[in-house]
């Protein structure tokens, strides 16, 4: 199984959602520290709106559901055994050898 095709189109996915997502979005983010550690915060607040949201989360869903194929695909490659797959190209073509 290709693995790499899988994992390619995932990312590209992911990256295409989180472009739309975030490029046409308008937020604003804080980050607090202070003692005691408990008191730290973290603070993101981000509005993205319209057309870019409609596409950008399917992309993002679908994305995330290729990379979960990539994994499981990449799992079971690891136990398959290729026996019929051989070094030599002679051997491959089933020409005799001399």
């Amino acid at each position: 199984m290709r693995t790499d095709r899988w994992l390619i189109a995932a990312l590209v996915c992911l990256v295409g959602g989180l472009w739309l997502i975030f490029a046409w979005g308008h937020g604003n983010a804080g980050f607090n520290v202070a003692i005691p550690m408990a008191a730290t915060k973290l603070a993101i607040d981000y509005t993205s709106t319209g057309w870019p949201v409609i596409v950008g989360v399917p992309l993002i869903l679908i994305g995330i559901l290729l990379m979960v194929g990539a994994f499981i695909t990449a799992v079971i490659a690891q136990f398959h055994r290729a026996d019929e797959l051989q070094s030599d190209s002679m051997t491959r073509l089933r020409i005799p050898n001399e």
